[in-house]
């Protein structure tokens, strides 16, 4: 028979090299929970570091760009200037271009896949030569008033144009801003348009358009450092050398880049900012971009969705549209000899980009189809303001500023500026951004214009699209300002829902001061929704519970989420009596993108979301207190019975 054990620790005891499985456990889970506080605070922390604005970053409005040593009798006297295409010049150029070896022929079947095609640019090579007229076109360049400056140690060189106008018109001064591979030669048919009066608006615009330092005949800076906030501040001194304080800018391209840095250095100097390339490309507006690819209608609406998405389709067409960014960002001296030394390698450069960025389709065929939607002698004026001054290489230097270590360190796209800004987003430009990113840096990014064709240069393809749309820009932020004011949903002198008009199921008009005294909870609906269910049922009960103590409940049918309200005006009238909703029912909607309705944007305004002011889905909600102020927004995953804790607070 057995021998029991003679106690309790007999049983327990398993030996010194053993460790029971109760403690075992006890540890590793320790540890996980230990390893799981770890992960989030570093998840926070990391969290804040990218979500938190960096400072401005610091600069000397004096700093010195020119060859030392600094002249200290500083000429700031403006010079009249001509562009001047001189027999040398000319004839050097033509000597080139005739004595330039064979090309090697393209690749059978090839358009402008591999490149500029040689057949084409054999074609383009004798038109320069033999066609293009250098004195006619000499002229055409100075019909407009040309400048230089010097500015901290180098001469700018700029168009001035004053419109001649009755004293009923007011004059506006706007500071365009070139990019590159473009000059001040893609705003010539633009400028016409800009300087004179169009009916019904009673303004036009004084044009300063620069060339940017070390592009066309604006000196190039001695020595490394000089970025977009370089650019930024002798930018704004070259407005002040020219006596304008306070200004509107126009910009695409670099012009963007630099018109976004000078809003966010001097707004107090900018009264508007309008972009033909609006792109925000902060690391939470492009997580952001990038999440949306799993949920599109997260970001954009449904009728614009296939310029991001799918996203794969737009990165390989940047990976292919973009290899000499990585060459002008490295090694910009290596291409710059290159394209110095021949005429032939730097208008295949340049204008291969006005093929392929004004339309990727164009990439097929073998003149590239530039000339559906350019002239040569038009193209070539633009190949001129980098050959005739000899520009080619400090121009692509620029790249090599913008993509540096310190500069991107600068986080310029982090820091919010509450510049009123405006967009115009063409078709096929190479990067597009929905409006909810955009307001992540412009904090009063007022309107984006949708145009279903056009590309990278615009004021170049179409300057009737772009003068209307500037027309159109500077008269809002006119109305921003206060000046010819009507209301904008933007308009800090807002601050309540009583200022707007909405309409219900039937057409008509109803003021919202009709609900001046009630605690309002407001909210888009979906009659197809998978939340539509519980929603419904909730918002009833809260109106059942809390109608006489002061709660109105104003809802909007949006289709914008998934097709989910499609009906009609009767449709949802008889759905939701059906239901039995009691209460308040309004017209059909949109809640995102520039048809949004005002008031939606002056909640979005007032109550940003956790990834943005953009509403992400149906049945969101903004809670608005006695005084008509809105004072905190719910997700569409919050129930509405789980509101009861705040409305209390209000009722």
């Amino acid at each position: 028979m057995a021998k029991k054990p003679a106690n309790k620790s007999q049983i327990e005891y398993k030996g010194p090299n053993t460790i029971s499985k109760s403690t075992s456990s006890g540890s590793v889970g320790k540890l996980l929970f230990v390893f799981a506080i770890l992960g989030g605070l570093l998840a926070f922390y990391v969290y804040k570091v990218v979500t938190t604005p960096p400072d401005l970053p610091k600069y000397d409005v004096n700093n010195w760009w020119g060859p030392y040593p600094i002249d200290q009798q500083k000429d700031v006297s403006i010079r009249p200037f001509k562009i001047e295409f001189s027999d040398v010049i000319v004839n050097d150029l033509r000597e080139r271009l005739m004595h330039r070896r064979p090309f090697v022929p393209p690749l059978e079947g090839t358009g402008f896949d591999y490149g500029f095609n040689s057949n084409f640019l054999g074609q383009v090579l004798h038109y320069w030569e033999n066609k293009y007229n250098f004195k006619d076109r000499q002229n055409f360049f100075n019909k407009f008033d040309h400048y230089k400056t010097n500015i901290q140690g180098l001469d700018i060189h700029y168009i001035h144009v004053k419109p001649k106008v009755s004293a009923d018109i007011e004059v506006l001064p706007l500071l365009m801003l070139h990019g590159w591979p473009g000059s001040i030669r893609e705003f010539y048919e633009l400028i016409p348009k800009l300087t004179t009066p169009r009916p019904g608006d009673n303004f036009v615009f004084e044009i300063i358009a620069p060339s940017l330092p070390g592009f066309g005949y604006s000196q190039s800076p001695a020595r490394k450092g000089f970025g977009p906030v370089e650019t930024a501040v002798l930018m704004s001194n070259l407005m002040k050398r020219v006596g304008r304080t306070q200004y509107y800018i126009q910009g695409g391209d670099f012009g963007h880049v630099i018109g976004s840095t000078m809003a966010t250095l001097f707004p107090e100097q900018i009264l508007g900012f309008h972009t033909n390339m609006p792109v925000n490309t902060s690391p939470v507006a492009m997580f952001y971009l990038w999440l949306g690819s799993l949920w599109p209608s997260m970001l954009v609406e449904h009728e614009v969705q296939d310029r991001v998405y799918p996203l794969r389709e737009h990165v390989a067409r940047l990976l292919q549209e973009t290899g000499y960014l990585h060459l002008q960002a490295t090694k910009p001296d290596t291409l710059g000899i290159s394209l110095t030394d021949s005429p032939a390698g730097l208008a295949a450069y340049i204008l291969e980009k006005f093929s392929t960025w004004t339309n990727p389709e164009f990439i097929n065929a073998s003149d590239g189809r530039l000339l559906d939607k350019f002239q040569l002698t038009h193209l070539l004026d633009n190949v001129m303001m980098y050959w005739a001054p000899n520009s080619i290489a400090t121009s692509i230097r620029t790249y090599a500023e913008i993509f540096s270590t310190r500069t991107l360190t600068m986080r310029l796209d982090d820091i919010p500026t509450d510049v009123p800004t405006w967009g115009i987003k063409f078709k096929h430009e190479l990067l597009f951004f929905p409006d909810c990113l955009l307001r992540l840096k412009y904090k009063n990014y007022l309107h984006s214009t949708m145009v279903e064709e056009g590309g990278h240069f615009a004021a170049f393809e179409m300057p009737d699209v772009m003068a209307k749309d500037i027309f159109e820009a500077v008269k809002t932020f006119r109305e921003f300002h206060g000046n010819e004011r009507t209301p904008s949903p933007k308009d800090k002198r807002i601050k309540t829902i009583y200022d707007f008009t909405v309409k219900d199921l039937s057409g008509k008009e109803i003021k919202l001061e009709k609900y001046k005294g009630y605690v309002v909870l407001i909210v888009n609906v979906a009659s197809q929704c998978g939340l539509t269910d519980t929603n419904y049922k909730q918002l009833n009960e809260l109106y059942e519970k809390y109608s006489d103590k002061g709660l109105r409940i104003l809802a909007f049918p949006c289709n914008q989420f998934g097709g989910q309200e499609p009906g009609s005006a009767e449709e949802i009238f008889k759905f939701i009596s059906n239901r039995g909703v009691k209460f308040d029912i309004f017209e059909k909607i949109s809640v995102n993108g520039e048809n949004a309705h005002p008031l939606w944007q002056f909640l979005k305004n007032s109550q940003s979301g956790m990834i943005g002011d953009f509403i992400k889905w149906n049945f969101s909600k903004f809670l608005v207190d006695r005084n008509g102020v809105p004072v905190d927004r719910f997700a569409p995953t919050v129930s509405p019975l789980d509101l009861e804790s705040y409305l209390v607070k209000y009722l």
